[in-house]
Order: C-alpha cells, then sequence, then structure tokens
C-alpha cells in the first residue's frame, strides 16, 4: 500500500510575490525550489540564446579544442569513442556528423556491450593502433579509464576525453579532460548528459572556426540528438538541459534523418512537424529503441541507422531495432518475473543475479525491481570468470558512493549517484555482497524503503480547463526534477467503470463531482492501465479519491486533457 503525501505549498508571502501566476504553477515553481521571478521567467522563457552557457567555460573545454583544431589543420586520423546506450550513440553521432561536415570520416569504435564492458579496453586500443589514429575522443565515457589511457600514450595515440559522470580521486592522463564537473562552480551548469557535452565541444568549434564553413543551422539541427540523449539518460531536466531538449524537441518533430524518421513511423510517432514531440515519447518510445541494439546486438546498429543519408538501408535497420526491441521487451519481463519471485523482504539492498542473464538487460531489471521495492537493486550476469551488473538506486542512497567503498574488490565500476555499472572477480562476489549490505544496513532506515506518492496539487473540479492546459504546457518538456504533475482530486463519483484491453487489465473510469454537491457537473474520462487488482472494488456510484497524471493529449489537430490514475481509494461512507 503506498501512503500518500501532498507535498508542501507556498505560504501567502511567496504566492504574493508570484501572484502574476495561478495558483497551481505558484505551487510548482515553489516546489521546484524557484525562489526569485528571474528564476521563473528564466524557467518558462527557455531562450536558446540566453538558456546556453559559454562552452569555453568548461574546464579542458579550450586545450581539447585547440588540439583538435590543430589536428585537422595536420589531417591527422581522428576515432571516435562512444557508449553503446543511447546517450553515448548519440554523442558519437554529433561528433561524427561535425567532422563529416568538414569533409572527415573518424573512426567510429563503440564497444559491444557484452564481450567489451563500458569504457576504454585494451583490445579497443589495439584496434585503434591497427588502424593507425593519431587521436582519439570520447564521448560519454572515459574518466576512469586511467590504465586504457596509459596504453594508449605509450601506442602514440593522444587522448581527449568528453564525459559527464561522476569524476574519480585522480583523472586520466589526456591532453584534456571535458567534463562539467571539474573545477566547481566554474561552469554554471554541473548536469549535462554526455551528449549535451559532445555538442558544448561542437559548438565551441563552431565559434572557433566560423559558422561560414558549415551548412546553414548545422548546429541546432542536432538538437534532435541533443533532446534523445539527454532524456535518455535521465539527467535532470533543469537549466541548460531544459533549454537544448526544448528546441530539441522542435527539431525532432520535423527531423531530417531518415533512419530517426523511420524509427518513429514504428513507433507510431509523426515527424511532420505539426504534432511536437514530447520529452516523454523519447524516454518510452524512442530510446528504448535505440537502446535495444546495444541491448540485443551491437550499438554500431543505432549509431548507423542516425546517421544513414538512404532511405532503403535506412527503413531496414528501423525494422532491426524493431524487432529487437520487441525481443528486448520479452526478455525483461521473464527475467524479472523469475527475480520478483525470490524474497527481499529481509533486504535492504537487492544483489541478484545468474549466469545466463544477458548483460544487455540486467540494468533493465534493476531499474525495475528498484521501483517496485523501492531499494537498491543491483543485477548481474556472467562474463567469462567475471561478474558484470547495474545498479539503481533510491532517493537517499547514492550508489556510486557505496560502490567507492568497496573499490579494492572491482575491476571497473562508474555511473551516477542512483544508477551504475560494475564489474567483480568470481572469486570477490559473496564478500562485495556482505560489505554492500553492511554499507545498506548501516544508511538505509525503514523510511527510506517506505512506497510513498508524492502528490503535487490537490486539484478541484473547477480549476479542471483551457487555463490549466496552458499551465500544463508551460511547464514542459518533463524529466528528471522537472516531473509531470501528479495531481489528487477527492469525492469524485463514478458514473461509469469498465475493464478494457488485453485480459481487462486496464480500468477506465467516468467521474464527476459528487452529484449531492453544488455547482454544474463536469465529466472527465480516467484510464488506469494494469488496474485489473481494482476489478470487483470499483462501480458506478461510488466516491473516490484519484491521483492521477494530468497532460495534454494532441489528437487530430486538437487539445484535450487526459487523465492518467496513478491510484486509487474507494472511500467508504
Amino acid at each position: 500500500m503506498k501512503r500518500w503525501i501532498l507535498k508542501s505549498r507556498p505560504g501567502n508571502k511567496y504566492r504574493k510575490k508570484f501572484s502574476d501566476y495561478s495558483k497551481f504553477i505558484q505551487t510548482i515553481l515553489f516546489q521546484r525550489g524557484i525562489k526569485t521571478k528571474k528564476e521563473a521567467e528564466d524557467f518558462f522563457s527557455l531562450d536558446y540564446q540566453k538558456g546556453l552557457h559559454d562552452p569555453s567555460l568548461i574546464s579542458g573545454m579550450e586545450r581539447g579544442a585547440k588540439r583538435i583544431l590543430k589536428a585537422i589543420k595536420n589531417k591527422e586520423k581522428f576515432a571516435v569513442y562512444g557508449d553503446y546506450d543511447a546517450d553515448g550513440v548519440t554523442a558519437t553521432s554529433i561528433l561524427n556528423q561535425f567532422f563529416k561536415e568538414l569533409g572527415i570520416k573518424p573512426v567510429i569504435y563503440i564497444p559491444e556491450r557484452t564481450k567489451e564492458g563500458y569504457g576504454l579496453n585494451k583490445e579497443a586500443v589495439a584496434y585503434l593502433k591497427s588502424k593507425e589514429v593519431d587521436l582519439v575522443i570520447t564521448v560519454d565515457t572515459g574518466v576512469r579509464d586511467a590504465k586504457e589511457a596509459e596504453l594508449l600514450q605509450k601506442e602514440g595515440i593522444e587522448l581527449i576525453i568528453t564525459d559527464h559522470h561522476a569524476l574519480p580521486k585522480k583523472l586520466p592522463r589526456a591532453v584534456a579532460v571535458i567534463n562539467p564537473h571539474q573545477d566547481e562552480g566554474r561552469y554554471p551548469f554541473t548536469e549535462l548528459a554526455g551528449v549535451g557535452v559532445a555538442f558544448k565541444l561542437v559548438q565551441f568549434l563552431i565559434r572557433e572556426m566560423g559558422e561560414n564553413k558549415f551548412s546553414v543551422g548545422f548546429e541546432k539541427w542536432l538538437l534532435d540528438l541533443v533532446a534523445i540523449g539527454t532524456v535518455a539518460d535521465l539527467v535532470p531536466l533543469q537549466g541548460e538541459n531544459r533549454t537544448l531538449v526544448k528546441y530539441g524537441l522542435i527539431v525532432l518533430s520535423k527531423t531530417r534523418r531518415p533512419g530517426l524518421k523511420f524509427l518513429m513511423k514504428n513507433a507510431k510517432l509523426t515527424t511532420d512537424g505539426k504534432k511536437p514531440v514530447r520529452s516523454e515519447e523519447i524516454a518510452f518510445q524512442i530510446a528504448p529503441r535505440i537502446n535495444a541494439a546495444g541491448r540485443m546486438d551491437h550499438a554500431n546498429n543505432a549509431h548507423v541507422l542516425l546517421n544513414e543519408e538512404n532511405v532503403i538501408p535506412a527503413e531496414r535497420l528501423a525494422k532491426q531495432l524493431e524487432i529487437q526491441n520487441g525481443d528486448r521487451r520479452n526478455l525483461t519481463a521473464k527475467i524479472l518475473k523469475t527475480a520478483e519471485a525470490m524474497d527481499f523482504s529481509e533486504k535492504k539492498i537487492i544483489i541478484v543475479g545468474e549466469n545466463d542473464w544477458p548483460l544487455g538487460i540486467v540494468g533493465l531489471v534493476a531499474g525495475r525491481l528498484c521501483d517496485k521495492f523501492n531499494r537498491p537493486a543491483l543485477v548481474y550476469g556472467k562474463d567469462g570468470n567475471r561478474i558484470r551488473g547495474s545498479a539503481r538506486s533510491i532517493e537517499n542512497f547514492n550508489i556510486i558512493k557505496a560502490l567507492e567503498k568497496v573499490e579494492d574488490l572491482l575491476v571497473e565500476f562508474g555511473g551516477h549517484k542512483q544508477a551504475a555499472g560494475f564489474t567483480v572477480n568470481r572469486e570477490d562476489l559473496a564478500e562485495f555482497k556482505s560489505r554492500l549490505e553492511k554499507i545498506a544496513n548501516q544508511e538505509i532506515t525503514a523510511k527510506d524503503m517506505e512506497t510513498k506518492l508524492k502528490i503535487d496539487y490537490e486539484l478541484g473540479f473547477n480549476e479542471v480547463g483551457e487555463s490549466l492546459e496552458e499551465d500544463l504546457k508551460a511547464l514542459e518538456p518533463y524529466g528528471v526534477d522537472n516531473p509531470e504533475p501528479v495531481f489528487l482530486i477527492k469525492n469524485a463519483q463514478i458514473c461509469q467503470a469498465r475493464f478494457v484491453g488485453q485480459k481487462s487489465k486496464h480500468l477506465k473510469l467516468l467521474v464527476c463531482r459528487r452529484k449531492s454537491e453544488a455547482g454544474s457537473l463536469k465529466y472527465f474520462d480516467c484510464i488506469g492501465f494494469n488496474f485489473e487488482n481494482f476489478n470487483g472494488q470499483v462501480k458506478a456510484g461510488d466516491l473516490v479519491d484519484i491521483v492521477f497524471n494530468l497532460s495534454v493529449n494532441h489528437f487530430n489537430g486538437r487539445d484535450s486533457l487526459e487523465f492518467k490514475m496513478v491510484d486509487l481509494k474507494v472511500n467508504k461512507y
């Protein structure tokens, strides 16, 4: 049973300061930590020029760009080394297209997830040496690869690292490490995704070389890739990320990329520019299809799809990713069912795996377990004599700091405070589990694991209308740290109740204001996906409290409010 918690609301002094905004917007701004009118204006205006910071402020940017410009002038051979997830693939594609615009064809290297794992590796170094590469530029990876950086140096290959992950105690040796987390306070926004850092590098290089060397609007036409990678990597959608994603969604709705057009068509999304793409559609439709390439086969397929200019191979690749995404869903469901059958009731941290669990799926399973049981989850599979896995964590437990405390047992690890990857030798697995469980027992409280449903705003029936639609549009794009608002409506009367869909798993309600109350009746359609546990519990005439998301649905050129139920309580009177 989830405990409903209505978030704090602003006082009269705050409301007076923001009196130009609706009561609902005042509440959301307060909850987002916005304290001044200037901050509120910046939150809503999202001006492209004003919302993006000077890329030269990122530590290492000028050194890295200077070396790249020298390499371009001397016609040296480049390699772009990316990660295999949607963030890494889009970042790789951005640099690839920058060089392509200059008539340069870089070597593209994306490691194979199962065989090579995350980051630089010695086999990749050997391959790059065989290709006579002079300079390697990493995207979305590299900041923890000190040994591999030394290997590149021994082979006479220079290295520039662009990354956004948490910094190690000692940085790898490189010409430049471009990471917004360095020199704290120098760059105004530290939460860029890997693709965001790659874009800032390209932005700086364009500025240094002159826009006249590039096709008209080249920089902005990259923003569809920036939006995909940023939303997919679950970085905060605040500050600069919010601006990048807002304009990226506009570009994505009319993307020029044939492969992306076919991928979106398969996901039943339009690319004619008439219907705006939403960040949620990236998260649940576009990114999973791109990630499916690296999870089920090789991420090179997704990279080629994003860069392919010819229609026929682009359509074929999009169809291949569609099939792989379906296989990914089925396999995830199968492994999740096995994992959920295990007893975690006495554990504050879930650490589980099997030898035959595919490494491309374990991160998805970890995320689902973390969400369902509200505790950190580490899920792994076997890779030769080593164990490799992914971790997902709850709000009050920093998984990277926990892994740092057992670093002596790890072959490698990296990531963010709530998502990470790790590799451990098989013989160290038992001790790894034991020590992490001890850390979790010391740091995680019962309250941390409590399943909570946080509610942003209690909505009255009379507040639902066009003005609320406009407010919701102004809050987009949604994502981490700017989530879709969660509403509560009390004492709604059910006029109709029926279960729909395959196996009658989804609940559809028609509700209105309690008929005994004064005021005109407004009727609203609600849908609750996978609400089969309410079968037999709700009927016409019942009074219910409903927690739901309220989004603007664009259909046939018209906008309407869509009630998506999150939870439901039947009131007993």
